[in-house]
């Protein structure tokens, strides 16, 4: 089950359009949810969010056939109405739902600290009520997993995803020898969110280069060592990265990931890090994020505390160590641009099941 985008230029539609063109692609049927749009009115909103809700529910009533398994992509738009549907979807289809998590919703309350009634019911309702429905869950990583089990789960219905994958088919760029002491970092790079961009300079003298892209840049960062080359779609990005190493980092501090944004790192799994490496570039990560493990069990980059690390590592690195690196991104990025991890996942549970 998909959901329509209106906007596809930002990398936040492309991790859900990869579940959607993955699924496709092993078979499945695509049933399109039709989007909720925002009005100036808040109750005409309410309307018509409700609405469509329960017109997206029933089409997918009528749609889908009996003892099917349904693919969920969570959170999704409309919780209250999702909530009492998928009852009445096991009651009449006899179908099983299988939820693929995107973000939960409370755990992010949990790390950002939120104290929105409000916004706390809808997580508590999303992330507890209605994903407890599901017959299987497929999770970012051991770590969420974990964190899932600790709130009354069941282990035995969960699958872990181990990293996004990141469809593309656009050649990469030819590697420039030049290039494998330069750090990429991309992302949405605003001041309020990627704050430890705008300390870089605290860094001192750098023996590497470091090129940005992304959206909401503040130029008034930019120093000899720090190239800003614009903002791109995320299917055009795998492309345009100059580089060698990609950073997997968040939040407002050099040292460590912390503040809201940083601490969430250590149960989800940036959907950035699936793109430097399926652009074919060695990963620098923190140690303590859930995607650290992945990165140094598969050796493709290496993990640090604290920025201030990097300069010594890569000033010591010599190409060899580094072409080492660089040959086993290639077989991930492989893995990634095929769809391989979800493609794992939902055979691991058609195997639960003894479909397979």
């Amino acid at each position: 089950m998909s959901v329509k985008k209106e906007n596809k230029t930002t990398a936040g539609a492309k991790a859900p359009e990869d579940v959607t063109t993955i699924c496709r692609k092993i078979g499945a049927q695509e049933i399109v949810f039709s989007p909720v749009h925002s009005f100036k009115n808040l109750n005409i909103t309410r309307f018509f969010a409700l609405f469509i809700g329960i017109k997206n529910w029933i089409n997918l009533l009528f749609v889908v056939k009996k003892n099917s398994y349904v693919i969920i992509q969570h959170p999704n738009e409309n919780i209250l109405v999702a909530n009492k549907f998928i009852n009445v979807c096991k009651q009449i289809k006899k179908c099983k739902f299988i939820t693929l998590i995107h973000d939960l919703e409370s755990l992010r309350r949990f790390v950002f600290k939120n104290n929105s009634t409000i916004l706390n019911n809808r997580s508590r309702i999303a992330d507890e009520t209605l994903l407890k429905k599901s017959d299987y869950i497929i999770s970012h990583n051991e770590n969420m997993t974990k964190y899932l089990v600790e709130r009354g789960f069941d282990s035995s219905k969960i699958v872990n995803l181990k990293i996004f994958d990141y469809l593309h088919e656009c050649d990469l760029p030819d590697f420039n020898k030049d290039d494998y002491k330069t750090v990429v970092i991309a992302g949405n790079l605003d001041p309020q969110k990627a704050t430890y961009i705008y300390q870089l300079d605290k860094l001192g003298k750098l023996d590497y280069k470091i090129n940005l892209f992304g959206p909401n840049y503040d130029a008034r960062n930019d120093g000899k060592n720090i190239q800003y080359y614009g903002q791109c779609s995320p299917e055009e990005l795998p492309e345009k990265l100059i580089g060698g190493f990609g950073l997997v980092w968040d939040g407002t501090e050099l040292d460590g990931c912390h503040g809201n944004a940083g601490e969430y790192i250590k149960y989800n799994n940036p959907h950035k890090c699936s793109l430097f490496l399926a652009s074919g570039l060695p990963v620098i990560i923190w140690e303590e994020a859930a995607l650290a493990p992945f990165v140094l069990e598969n050796h493709v980059g290496f993990t640090v505390r604290s920025l201030k690390e990097i300069n010594d590592i890569l000033k010591n690195m010599d190409i060899e160590e580094y072409s080492v690196m660089k040959h086993n991104v290639v077989k991930i990025s492989e893995k990634l641009r095929q769809g391989h991890y979800l493609k794992n996942a939902i055979k691991e549970i058609m195997e639960k099941e003894n479909i397979y």
